[in-house]
């Protein structure tokens, strides 16, 4: 497990898969904020710049494209984004390849991967964080 418990924001409009979903950040140690959209999400997590990673389903993200991941930057800059998705797109790939995401799952997926996947997106935040805090003494 990453060291303290994080703050992941969940953002998926599947009720059943956020219901999952928090049960599987739940038993990681960390505590889910969900919302099953941006609309919900964003003013409820503006002032949060502690959240560590977001769960987002790709077909929502695809849908707000790029505001929603605009938004998400300017709440937490150093947040480590997975998305999930129900088919591997070009687009996809472009993103994961200029580092928006820090990985991608594809639907159904399996929970060790997601495990591991949601903990490589928080390593990632942690250091990122660690980076800026030594840049800054």
């Amino acid at each position: 497990m990453s060291s303290p418990s994080q703050k992941i924001l969940v953002v998926i409009p599947d009720v059943p898969l956020l219901e999952l979903i928090r049960e599987i950040v739940s038993n990681m140690g960390h505590k889910p904020l969900l919302f099953k959209n941006e609309k919900e999400a964003i003013p409820q997590c503006s002032n949060d710049k502690s959240i560590a990673g977001v769960v987002i389903d790709w077909e929502l993200s695809k849908k707000y494209l790029p505001d929603i991941l605009k938004k998400l930057h300017v709440i937490s800059p150093y947040m480590g984004r997975l998305v999930l998705i129900d088919m591997e797109d070009s687009e996809i790939r472009k993103h994961i390849n200029e580092g928006v995401f820090c990985c991608y799952m594809q639907k159904p997926f399996d929970l060790e991967r997601f495990e591991k996947g949601l903990l490589g997106c928080i390593g990632e935040y942690e250091t990122n964080i660690a980076n800026c805090e030594c840049a800054a003494s």
